[in-house]
């Protein structure tokens, strides 16, 4: 569905993306995880034709340099934040609706899984209606048309935590035959909609795997912490220390921590209640964007003897 050869793009004489290869399969579902400024905006803009580039880009059997315009046709796309609209929450669905030849009984069906029925909230004038809201209307138009390409760029980020769930469950119960690209930095966003993912850091991709295998990379990177009661929670960490095997012992007021993989993580509880040390609860907290690339990064280094770095160079 997507295929880029040597695709590179500059702003000024920054270069935004630099050789990408890689492509997407027609219904795969791909990430492109990275922090603000890692080219994954700028690369969405690519495909839709909206920025100037070097090297190939193809969208299904359209050339995105030579017919940007038919590339588009097949591409729903949902920004970071709507555009602005006058007039009510029905003349606007109604307009862009007939605009992009959507599915007009799709697109009410997709509002009302995201709790916009247009029974309840058509006559609604926008300028009284969330940001959220918009991008649900935006997400539910894009589904409408049913294009065989949907485009998000950072849908998310001006969610509540609620919407943002109803947001990822619309979009993962989407046609399996549509392929979708998210653009986040949100992990868990990633992992509630994708199966691949592509890590761009400054321009480049540093990772192309699935979940799995990003997992498996990252190794224990993840924090265990383990709620103990108050009066025993100095028994727990010495239970801890004693484990020669586990790396430094954590601790955040109210519960100690280990970084351990997923393997280890029911031999250490069972092990405290062994101990006679109750177990009030425990949570895992997955590392962070900024973990994971130093970790790929590093693996990156001491693999191929080079790593990314901050000075970009011209393809």
């Amino acid at each position: 569905m997507i295929r880029a050869t040597g695709l590179a793009t500059q702003l000024g004489r920054h270069w935004v993306l630099q050789d990408l290869d890689f492509t997407v399969q027609p219904g795969e579902r791909i990430a492109l995880l990275g922090l603000n400024g890692a080219g994954k905006t700028t690369l969405l803009r690519c495909l839709l034709g909206l920025v100037p580039f070097r090297g190939e880009l193809w969208v299904g059997d359209r050339n995105v340099r030579s017919a940007s315009r038919d590339a588009r046709a097949l591409i729903g796309y949902v920004p970071q934040r709507a555009p602005h609209f006058s007039g009510t929450l029905g003349e606007v669905v109604e307009f862009l609706t007939r605009l992009r030849q959507a599915d007009s009984a799709m697109v009410h069906e997709k509002l009302a899984a995201l709790g916009l029925s247009m029974d309840d909230h058509g006559h609604k004038a926008l300028h009284t209606i969330s940001g959220g809201m918009l991008q649900k209307v935006l997400l539910a138009l894009a589904l409408g048309e049913r294009n065989p390409l949907l485009l998000l760029d950072e849908p998310t980020a001006n969610l509540d935590p609620r919407a943002r769930r109803e947001f990822l469950r619309v979009v993962a119960n989407a046609d399996p035959q549509t392929t979708i690209m998210l653009a986040s930095h949100r992990l868990a966003d990633v992992e509630a909609v994708t199966d691949r993912l592509l890590v761009l850091h400054q321009g480049r991709i540093v990772f192309d795997g699935d979940r799995t295998d990003l997992r498996e990379r990252l190794g224990a990177l993840s924090v265990l912490w383990i709620k103990v009661p108050a009066d025993r929670r100095s028994h727990a960490e010495a239970w801890l220390h004693s484990r020669r095997q586990l790396p430094p012992v954590l601790a955040n007021g109210t519960a100690v921590g280990v970084r351990v993989d997923q393997t280890a993580r029911i031999g250490i509880l069972v092990g405290l209640r062994e101990a006679g040390i109750p177990v009030e609860d425990f949570w895992v907290d997955s590392p962070s964007l900024h973990e994971i690339l130093e970790h790929v990064l590093g693996e990156d280094s001491s693999t191929h003897g080079t790593a990314v770095t901050n000075g970009l160079t011209e393809p």
